[in-house]
C-alpha cells in the first residue's frame, strides 16, 4: 500500500507548532451538543441541524476585532472546502464523498453566516463558485484545485489536507477569548472536520493509499483516524471528545499553522 504526504508548495507556511490537546472549554457547555446539534450519515458527512443553528443566534455584545476576523476567515475557509469538493465532484462523479461533503460544507457555511448575521457583520463570502475576497484563500483554492484535477488520489489528498487544516484554524477561536456562541460554533464545525478527515482517509485507503498528515501531529491524526464517526454528546470534556472517544492526548506538536497562519 502506497503512502502520500500532501506537502504542497504554497503550504510552506504550515511551519511551527500547535497542539490539538489545548482544548480548555467548559464540559458542561458542550454536554448538550448531541444529536440535536449535529447529524452524521453513514459516510461521515456531518451537518449542523436547524435546531442547532437557532441556538447560535445569541450575539448581543459586539465582537472584538480578532473574533470578527476569525469568523469572517472561517466563513471563506469553509467556502474553499465547499467549492473545491463541488468542483472535484464533477471530475470524479463515481466517488460520492466529494458531493456529499460539499453539501455538508454548504451547511457549515450557513452556520457561520447565522452568527455573522446575529452580530450584523457583513458576509465576506462571494456567491460565485471559486471566487474569494481573501486573496490568500483565492490563491489556495486555485492551487488546490489544480492539484485535485491531476488524479482521484490527489483530489482525495487535497480533501484530507483541507480538513486537517480546518481543525487547526477552528481551534484558533480560543485565542480570541470567545463567548459561548463562538465556542459552540467552533466545536460543532470541528467535529464535522474530524469526520470529514476520516471520510477522505478511508476513501484513500480503499484506493491503496495511506494518508500522511501535513498539518496535524502524527499522534493527533492517529487519535482521530482510529476512531469512528463522532455524533456529539459532549464535544469537549477534557480529553474526551465525541461519543466517549479519546482524542488529542498525544504530546506531539502539530507541524502546521493552518491556512489562517499565526502561532
Amino acid at each position: 500500500m502506497k503512502s502520500t504526504n500532501a506537502k504542497f508548495g504554497l503550504l510552506l507556511f504550515l511551519a511551527g507548532g500547535i497542539s490539538l490537546s489545548s482544548c480548555t472549554t467548559d464540559a458542561e457547555l458542550f454536554a448538550g451538543i448531541n444529536s440535536n446539534m449535529v447529524t452524521v450519515d453513514a459516510e461521515g458527512s456531518t451537518l449542523i441541524t436547524d435546531i442547532g443553528l437557532k441556538s447560535l443566534s445569541t450575539g448581543t455584545d459586539a465582537l472584538t476585532a480578532d473574533q470578527s476576523d476569525w469568523l469572517k476567515f472561517m466563513r471563506e475557509e469553509e467556502k474553499v472546502a465547499h467549492d473545491l469538493y463541488l468542483t472535484l465532484s464533477e471530475y470524479y462523479a463515481t466517488t460520492p464523498a466529494f458531493k456529499n461533503i460539499a453539501r455538508a460544507e454548504q451547511n457549515h457555511m450557513a452556520a457561520i453566516l447565522t452568527v455573522l448575521t446575529s452580530y450584523a457583520i457583513e458576509d465576506p463570502a462571494s456567491s460565485e463558485n471559486g471566487v474569494f475576497n481573501n486573496a490568500d484563500l483565492q490563491a489556495l483554492y486555485d492551487t488546490l484545485l489544480e492539484k485535485g484535477k491531476v488524479s482521484l488520489v490527489e483530489a482525495l489528498t487535497v480533501g484530507a489536507l483541507v480538513e486537517e487544516t480546518d481543525i487547526l484554524d477552528l481551534e484558533k477561536v480560543y485565542e480570541t477569548n470567545p463567548g459561548d456562541d463562538l465556542k459552540i460554533l467552533a466545536e460543532a464545525l470541528n467535529l464535522g472536520s474530524r469526520n470529514h478527515l476520516r471520510a477522505f482517509a478511508r476513501v484513500l485507503n480503499t484506493n491503496g493509499v495511506v494518508y500522511v498528515p501535513v498539518a496535524l501531529s502524527a499522534d493527533d491524526y492517529t487519535a482521530i483516524i482510529s476512531s469512528g464517526w463522532e455524533k456529539g454528546n459532549a464535544l469537549c470534556t477534557g480529553d474526551q471528545i465525541g461519543s466517549g472517544k479519546k482524542y488529542g492526548k498525544g504530546s506531539g506538536k502539530g507541524s502546521g499553522k493552518g491556512f489562517m497562519g499565526g502561532k
